[in-house]
């Protein structure tokens, strides 16, 4: 009997994919920079047979890589070159199991794609705020095994913080159900916790219950240039104080990102001729249309506080160019150059991607840091940098000199290591939300000590001791 026959009994025939182009598009991942190769890709539909699949792999010595949307950036959920594994694919299991808006709580499936979560939640009045570029296609399984961050974590946390309880399945078959929407819950171990980042390394996730919010009603969203990100952090805190921390996003973009996205997206709106070198997409929501105005005790409506709050900041020469969004369509407008930003460079180049993360007081020294070592390096290097300003998350991305550069693929490997070499200096994190996957299992050795290194070695060996699920990815147990 083939290994793929073992599969037979437990899966439809229609859930086996077999073929090289039907399984294809399951071996890259979204920036095409990584391609792997596999057995066949099983797609089961429900948490019993992920039991079985992962009874039958440990019983036989089979390697399984976990996927969802496959819309990671790290390569955390494609297969290495060997051929020897199989991807479980987890995109059938997409069943919504309960929805309580007394508990404002709902459990799912990780196969549920983000964005039909958010509109399942909005149906029902309620918000679930987690909020990434690829709401269309990513999963919850994935978001809750890379801890997914996003442009409101500011406000509502990553993943990790909207996840109530999950249920896991561990090699050998055994379901571990921690699945209680329970918003307190102190009986000992948070066992949820070890599998939520841990990118399917440990367990598979299959389920999920997760919080919901009030649903925001309104919003103020505006874009304004900054001189620079010390007076953008400063800018934070004073919204922040007058709108009672309703600020839930607040995003950094750089000039060059801004000439990239409408390059390779045209018909977005500009919004200024001639953009500062930086710039801050601010949003305020409230379920209210209206916020208390901390200073005289009344209620002031929420575009009034944010003219107010943009007035005192332009006469302070913290901020320069200014566009406030007046309906949902100048919304949209500015929303869509920073939910392209990604897109946009892969479509220009072959960027060098980060997903650096800081203290927030450490932010301006680090971008002078990693700006003057590109600089010094290559003057003409493009810095697309963006990001989660609020969260002290930025993506320092570097795009070749405008006509390209033929010494591109080596420079990217030096301009690495420099961006990283500063990022160190400040005792920041090479992931912020992306993973570690298997691009940065080699970067991880830098950024942990060898305690920490040594206790996740030692989970994965509890958990996989035959290094089954998900192999080469975050770390390496035979080295510690």
């Amino acid at each position: 009997m083939s290994n793929l026959d073992l599969f037979s009994g437990v899966l439809d025939e229609k859930d086996i994919l077999k073929s090289d182009e039907v399984i294809d598009p399951f071996l890259s991942d979204w920036r095409g920079t990584i391609k792997g190769k596999a057995q066949a890709v099983l797609c089961p539909r429900s948490t019993m047979q992920v039991s079985k699949i992962l009874k039958i792999a440990d019983e036989n010595n089979l390697v399984l890589v976990p996927q969802g949307g496959n819309t990671g950036l790290v390569g955390g959920g494609i297969p290495d070159r060997s051929g020897k594994a199989f991807v479980l694919c987890l995109r059938r299991m997409n069943q919504v199991r309960t929805f309580s808006c007394k508990n404002r709580s709902m459990t799912v499936e990780a196969g549920c794609i983000l964005g039909d979560l958010k509109n399942l939640a909005l149906e029902n009045e309620l918000y679930f705020p987690l909020n990434l570029a690829a709401r269309g296609s990513c999963t919850v399984g994935g978001n809750l095994s890379t801890n997914a961050g996003g442009i409101n974590v500011l406000k509502y946390g990553s993943a990790r913080d909207l996840c109530l309880g999950i249920e896991v399945v561990l090699l050998g078959g055994e379901i571990l159900n921690l699945l209680a929407p329970l918003r307190k819950d102190n009986t000992g171990y948070d066992l949820k916790q070890i599998f939520i980042g841990a990118e399917g390394t440990l367990g598979i996730i299959t389920a999920a219950s997760l919080k919901l919010f009030s649903l925001p009603n309104f919003r103020v969203t505006a874009l304004v240039g900054i001189p620079d990100l010390s007076t953008g952090l400063d800018l934070l805190r004073l919204l922040q104080k007058i709108s009672n921390d309703q600020v839930e996003a607040f995003e950094i973009m750089s000039k060059s990102l801004f000439d990239v996205v409408f390059k390779h997206f045209p018909d977005i709106n500009k919004p200024f001729d001639n953009t500062s070198e930086l710039l801050i997409l601010m949003e305020v929501s409230s379920s209210q249309t209206r916020l208390i105005d901390q200073k005289i005790g009344d209620q002031v409506p929420l575009y009034t506080l944010m003219e107010d709050f943009l007035s005192e900041a332009l006469e302070k020469n913290m901020v320069s160019d200014v566009i406030l969004a007046y309906d949902d369509f100048q919304r949209e407008q500015l929303w869509k150059i920073r939910e392209n930003a990604a897109e946009a460079q892969k479509r220009e180049s072959s960027p060098v991607n980060t997903d650096i993360s800081v203290t927030c007081d450490s932010l301006q020294e680090f971008y002078n840091l990693a700006t003057d070592a590109v600089r010094s390096m290559c003057s003409k290097t493009r810095i697309c940098c963006y990001g989660h300003m609020g969260d002290g998350n930025l993506h320092f991305n570097l795009i070749e000199q405008d006509g390209g550069d033929k010494n591109w693929d080596v420079k990217s490997i030096q301009l690495t290591k420099l961006v990283y070499d500063a990022l160190y200096q400040v005792n920041g994190s090479i992931s912020a939300e992306h993973g570690i996957g298997s691009m940065k299992m080699e970067q991880l050795k830098f950024v942990k000590d060898g305690t920490s290194l040594s206790i996740m070695a030692n989970l994965k060996r509890l958990f996989d001791p035959k290094d089954l699920l998900n192999p080469g990815k975050v770390i390496d147990y035979r080295l510690y």
